[in-house]
């Protein structure tokens, strides 16, 4: 008879004959660590956009609300990643899935104007060759 071994932790192996882990846990760690670094990559950042739509919607329990950027950064909200954006006449909407903002300046203070997705945002469409990043100076 031929003994095998977990392939996590590598204890002797008792059961089916195709058993390659003692338990789900040996398995789990088995998985997680053999993962490709770009794999890694792309867990940290789709944690961070989940983050992202947890605040959002946090702060937008009825459709629409107005918060300021300073409250929703202490939080840890990362305004560098969204999901997609819907340019307007009014400004940019910058998306995390179904929640947006626009980001608004009120009598001298940074805010979020912040909604939910609606029905008719789903017919919009944008070329993005035709949409220009504007550069402002620090100051």
């Amino acid at each position: 008879m031929n003994i095998r071994f977990c392939l996590a932790c590598e204890k002797e192996l008792k059961g089916r004959s195709d058993k390659k882990f003692c338990d789900t846990q040996c398995r789990s760690i088995y998985h997680n660590t053999n993962r490709p670094t770009h794999e890694l990559s792309i867990r940290r950042i789709n944690s961070k956009l989940r983050r992202n739509r947890r605040l959002l919607a946090h702060f937008c329990p009825s459709g629409k609300s107005i918060v300021e950027k300073e409250v929703i950064a202490k939080l840890g909200y990362r305004f560098e990643l969204f999901t997609h954006i819907f340019p307007f006449n009014s400004g940019t909407y910058f998306f995390c899935y179904e929640y947006g903002y626009l980001p608004i300046n009120e009598k001298g203070t940074e805010k979020m104007l912040i909604v939910h997705k609606q029905k008719y945002m789903e017919k919009l469409s944008f070329y993005p060759w035709d949409f220009k990043i504007i550069k402002h100076d620090s100051k």
